[in-house]
């Protein structure tokens, strides 16, 4: 029979309780040997008390005298026959320091109350490292961490899920079947932690050296440059192409034996293009006015979030949110603070002038253009700008100098 690590901890810790419970009361009783006290002895003959309490066996150390008292130290066990020796002398014996470890727990004894706390922690402690209260993923790269945590919350796998309730090795196969990236992966227990760990396979690259490729012509333009790395070009300087022509071919029929010879075609093939990029601009423009910020804090129990303040309603804020949970022995528990910082505004609206709309629609066409055109060597641009009453039209014309190669994978049927 499987026994769980959380059941025998939970009863390892009640058993050690018990025992101090137990310790400090067989101390309290003087049951146990080698446990001193300190006492002192008042109102009778001190002379005549020590010699019977050596001659009783009672062992003295640590003899003083402070006065009309005398104070020494002795075994707990001894005291029944201390306090009649002092008797028969007209004495009295008060302890008043009791040394040994029990005596550190001994307070509790009588305290139920507080042991029955001690058992409850301990059992609520031992209870809530049995659900899952945190998961991390490692070891991914093509695969995001939010579709692997989707995936296992899909499949009931989630923050406040019990562990014994989870099918890890079903989960396992089935993340390993349905993502094919995923060439193993480990689901761990660590602490109150799910440690979820993944080796991802090889990516295959869409072309190779081995591959027989064509390049085909992405684009219209006039060829300017071609570089041939591998295959045969089909076009030369000064050729007028258009999208999908075949720029440098990766088959060849041979003049000597009539037969195809086969090749990864690749190489640049610069060519002039020309292209334009129109946009239209509102010359009524929205921005943010930020007037405050203010945190709000909320409790998160058991993933229920209980806020505490009161919240305007009707009012616009750009919202970051921070957790924070209770960690006790790397066992996230599912007690937390939630805390969410507002940063207030008012939207303003500006109606631009002529000029300011003109500049905004120039700095948005320059923005556009880079990302479009980038690493293109432009040639010619001609903007042309239209404004109306309530927007404006910009409109850029662009020639320039572009690699317009694309691979593409020659296939084959298995009969050929």
């Amino acid at each position: 029979m499987r026994i769980k690590k959380e059941s025998i901890n939970l009863v390892i810790l009640l058993l050690i309780a018990v025992l101090l419970i137990a310790f400090s009361a067989e101390a309290k009783n003087g049951a146990l040997h080698g446990i001193s006290m300190a006492f002192s002895y008042s109102g009778g003959f001190k002379e005549d008390f020590i010699n019977d309490c050596y001659n009783s066996g009672v062992d003295l150390k640590n003899i003083c005298l402070n006065g009309d008292d005398l104070t020494a130290d002795t075994r707990i066990k001894t005291y029944k026959l201390l306090h009649r020796i002092a008797f028969s002398h007209g004495g009295t014996v008060k302890i008043y320091k009791k040394k040994g470890f029990p005596f550190i727990f001994s307070p509790i004894h009588n305290r139920w109350g507080f042991f029955a706390g001690i058992v409850y922690l301990v059992f609520f402690i031992s209870f809530m490292g049995g659900f899952v209260w945190n998961i991390t993923v490692t070891g991914n790269n093509r695969v995001t961490e939010v579709k692997i945590v989707d995936y296992l919350a899909k499949n009931g796998f989630k923050i406040g899920t019990r562990w014994s309730d989870t099918d890890k090795e079903g989960l396992e196969t089935s993340i390993m079947s349905d993502f094919e990236d995923v060439a193993w992966i480990s689901i761990n227990k660590i602490g109150s932690t799910a440690s979820v760990e993944i080796n991802e396979t090889v990516a295959k690259p869409e072309i190779t050296d081995n591959n027989i490729t064509n390049v085909k012509a992405k684009k219209d333009g006039v060829i300017v440059r071609v570089i041939t790395l591998g295959g045969w070009a089909e076009i030369k300087e000064g050729d007028a192409v258009t999208e999908g022509d075949l720029l440098i071919s990766g088959v060849r029929e041979s003049e000597v034996d009539k037969k195809n010879h086969y090749a990864h075609a690749h190489g640049n093939v610069f060519a002039q293009v020309s292209s334009e990029i129109s946009m239209n601009i509102n010359r009524k423009q929205n921005r943010k006015d930020y007037t405050y910020s203010r945190e709000y804090k909320s409790l998160s129990i058991f993933g229920m979030e209980i806020p505490l303040f009161i919240k305007k309603d009707g009012e616009d804020a750009e919202i970051s949110i921070n957790k924070t949970y209770l960690v006790i022995n790397s066992y996230r528990l599912p007690f937390g603070i939630i805390t969410q910082t507002a940063d207030y505004y008012n939207t303003e609206t500006d109606i631009l002038s002529d000029e300011a709309l003109e500049e905004l629609a120039k700095s948005e066409l320059e923005k556009k253009k880079e990302q479009e055109l980038k690493n293109c060597e432009i040639l010619t641009e001609n903007i042309n700008v239209e404004i109306n009453e309530n927007d404006c039209v910009i409109t850029g014309r662009y020639s320039y100098i572009q690699d317009i190669g694309e691979e593409t994978e020659i296939l084959f049927n298995d009969e050929e």
